[in-house]
């Protein structure tokens, strides 16, 4: 990868460690992200449409499709990210939620037949990154057993995992085909936050659907209160993405890009044990030496 797509995924992942941490101080439900995707697209709309309204109506039904369905994948990434933040660690479950979509991205790079543009380096590197994650969670050296990842807090972690994999397959797809359209005389830059601004409505209107549940009914009354404190996780969010977004349209492979945004783990594990009182246990140590030297790999190769 080159050193400004380096800098875009670096910023971004800043940029998502934060909004994370935000998100686990707040106790997040399925109504706190709905109000934050709500956030990304009112703020987002204005920006953007001025100057992308012609790709905009050039977008076809395929697109528009891709869109809804990314949305989808944000939705439930979303649900999953709230519901594993109200069981466990930040420092444990975010590096498993960032890391295990790497093994799927291979997988689905396997069968878009694109395998080739990822060399044998960066693929060791991603599978150090995610053997690191499983570290993360042992109090001991002796604890890895089962049963420290049959719970519900784990499962959570990753259908939020399985729906990043999902989306940034997606994202991949729809920009590129964006990129190609007649009204897309534009930066990259400007695709990528049209695109991101679009997939926040999208997952705005997912989530939305989805508070309409009985099951779900009950958080209405919360969502005034947490209107103030959702503004920044959706500032971030619309921000990580569209930074993430545009640096996929300058790497040759998607995995490149989704295994560098893993240098996220080690900065949210810090922000978790700083600023949240978690534990630095020496598996988790051992675990983040990993998922750096995995990252080291990955830029290297």
């Amino acid at each position: 990868m080159s050193s400004f797509t380096l800098l875009l995924v670096l910023l971004s992942a800043i940029s998502h460690a934060s909004w994370n941490l935000a998100g686990k101080k707040a106790n997040p439900s399925l109504g706190y992200f709905y109000l934050a995707s709500l956030w990304g697209a009112l703020l987002g709309l204005p920006l953007v449409l001025p100057f992308t309204h012609t790709l905009l109506l050039a977008m076809t039904p395929g697109i528009w499709a891709w869109v809804l369905l990314s949305g989808l994948c944000q939705a439930l990434y979303l649900w999953g990210l709230a519901e594993a933040y109200r069981r466990g660690e930040l420092s444990a479950l975010y590096p498993l939620i960032r890391s295990s979509p790497l093994i799927l991205l291979m997988l689905g790079s396997l069968l878009l037949g694109s395998a080739e543009r990822i060399s044998g380096g960066a693929m060791f590197g991603i599978v150090l990154i995610v053997g690191g994650c499983f570290f993360l969670p042992m109090q001991r050296f002796g604890d890895l057993r089962l049963s420290h990842y049959l719970n519900p807090a784990t499962c959570f972690a990753l259908l939020a995992a399985t729906a990043t994999a999902g989306y940034s397959l997606i994202d991949d797809l729809a920009t590129r085909a964006m990129r190609e359209l007649p009204g897309a005389a534009l930066d990259s830059a400007w695709v990528a936050l049209l695109y991101v601004v679009l997939q926040a409505c999208s997952a705005t209107l997912w989530l939305g659907l989805a508070l309409l549940l009985p099951s779900q009914r009950r958080q209405w009354p919360q969502l005034k209160g947490q209107a103030r404190s959702s503004l920044f996780t959706g500032v971030m969010m619309l921000l990580t993405y569209a930074l993430v977004v545009w640096a996929m349209a300058y790497a040759s492979d998607v995995s490149y890009v989704v295994a560098f945004r893993q240098v996220s783990i080690p900065i949210t594990v810090a922000l978790g044990i700083t600023l949240l009182g978690e534990r630095l246990t020496p598996p988790k140590l051992v675990g983040v030496g990993i998922v750096v030297i995995g990252l080291l790999l990955v830029v290297l190769n």
